[in-house]
């Protein structure tokens, strides 16, 4: 054959595991056992499994939200539905009274509100530059990963537990908040994502705050509030449909829709990493079934032995909502994150 060929070598894992793949976010199982099912997209193949068959794309976008993964890719040749970038927005995080907003996320109902919103600015422009920092030096990584899922079905619990070997590389290109992730079994094998629900995608949720695109959200900030007896900034964040370079196409079975995210940060004053974040969809998608998401990320400073590198990861997250009356629970658990070495040679 002519030309050349890439080898790639894993450290700890098999050759195969580099193949490109679409993880689709969302996989509901119709019952225990039942066997996945696949669609194919012209422009990127994504898994789907039994009912609600929920996958991700959209227009220019990256994958950010958990639970509203994309391609990563931007697939800006993908039209938009009618209306997408006029339609009418419900109310927000940004626009709810202190009462209002702590009903909707409890987490704020010792928040110290703000008198105005002079800091703002200061604080997205700290913040932006921690999380371009954090994309600019983000190197390939691998730990252990602990998932719990639970769905409440109309006739019974379901619950799945399993672990993987979890892996965040850097995707080649100009966008360095777009990162490719994979999931593999003891031997290096790729895992096929099944089970009752599985999701993904978290390391590059604070990507909402990145300079570059933080132009698609519109921000507020709501005050201090003690996190684990720590002083902190308290932001909430809402994508501008039409704006935003990043949302969420959900697909369940020959319907689909776009869905755009809010969210609350809870930012350390000193170092304006962001300590916790939680983001919902803006509104019910009843066309697909999807009622409500939450995804909830904590996060703790890893420094890697080798190296001495440090990153700020995600230590714990919990991803919860409805979805066609099923209501679903998974908790990820992060551990013994390690770099990841990745090396090539022409053959």
């Amino acid at each position: 054959m002519g030309g050349n060929a890439l080898s790639i070598r894993a450290c700890g894992l098999r050759r195969s595991l580099l193949r490109p793949v679409a993880l689709a976010l969302l996989m509901l199982a119709s019952g225990p056992g039942a066997a996945p099912q696949y669609l194919s997209s012209a422009l990127e193949p994504q898994s789907r499994v039994g009912i609600g068959q929920i996958g991700f794309t959209g227009r220019c976008v990256k994958p950010h939200n958990a639970l509203l993964y994309l391609p990563p890719r931007p697939l800006c040749q993908v039209a938009g539905p009618q209306g997408a970038e006029s339609r009418r927005v419900p109310k927000t995080f940004l626009d709810m009274k202190p009462a209002e907003l702590a009903k909707q996320v409890p987490e704020l109902k010792h928040l110290d509100s703000a008198n105005s919103q002079d800091m703002l600015p200061m604080i997205l422009q700290r913040v932006g530059a921690t999380v371009a920092d954090f994309f600019d030096n983000f190197s390939n990584t691998t730990c252990k990963e602990r998932v719990i899922s639970t769905v409440d079905t109309p006739l019974q619990t379901l619950t799945y537990r399993v672990e993987f070997n979890y892996l965040a590389l850097v995707k080649p290109g100009t966008d360095k908040t777009r990162l490719q992730e994979y999931r593999t079994d003891s031997k290096g094998e790729q895992v096929k994502l099944r089970g009752i629900v599985v999701t993904a995608g978290f390391v590059t949720l604070a990507a909402y705050f990145h300079p570059n695109d933080q132009r698609g959200s519109r921000f507020r900030y709501l005050g201090r509030e003690l996190v684990k007896g720590q002083s902190t900034y308290v932001l909430a964040f809402a994508q501008r449909p039409g704006v935003a370079r990043q949302a969420g196409w959900v697909a369940s079975d020959d319907k689909g829709t776009f869905v755009f995210a809010q969210g609350v940060a809870w930012v350390d004053p000193t170092s304006f990493r962001i300590l916790r974040l939680r983001t919902d969809i803006q509104q019910p998608e009843s066309d697909v079934g999807l009622q409500r998401e939450t995804t909830e990320v904590e996060y703790s400073e890893v420094t890697f032995p080798r190296g001495g590198k440090t990153l700020w990861l995600p230590r714990e997250v919990t991803v919860s909502g409805e979805l066609n009356k099923y209501i679903f629970r998974n908790r990820h658990l992060y551990s013994d994150y390690r770099l990841f070495a990745v090396r090539s040679r022409i053959l």
